[in-house]
């Protein structure tokens, strides 16, 4: 059951990446994936935050470690949107 999950949300994750930065795919589509992947990583990473934050609060330090990487995540699922759009503008600045 581990693998169909992890196998399914891989192919959606590279999926909206493929699709988001695409330059033939029509703008409210790219947008789309955008909100998707941003919603994706920013749901991990706050999992990962609120499980670490928990054990923090039952005085277990191994919560530091869910906080961190739960936060690492979270910056990267803004960064990949942030390129995925920074794409696209640059791809507009050309054609003018």
């Amino acid at each position: 059951m581990e693998f169909i999950i992890e196998l399914l949300v891989e192919i959606v994750l590279e999926g909206t990446i493929a699709i988001g930065s695409e330059k033939k795919v029509p703008m409210p589509i790219r947008i789309l994936c955008g909100i998707i992947e941003f919603i994706l990583f920013f749901g991990f990473g706050g999992l990962l935050v609120y499980t670490g934050y928990d054990s923090l609060l039952e005085n277990d330090t191994s919560g530091y470690f869910g906080l961190v990487i739960g936060i690492i995540i979270i910056i990267g699922g803004i960064f990949i949107v942030y390129k995925m759009f920074k794409k696209k503008r640059e791809h507009e600045e050309e054609l003018w």
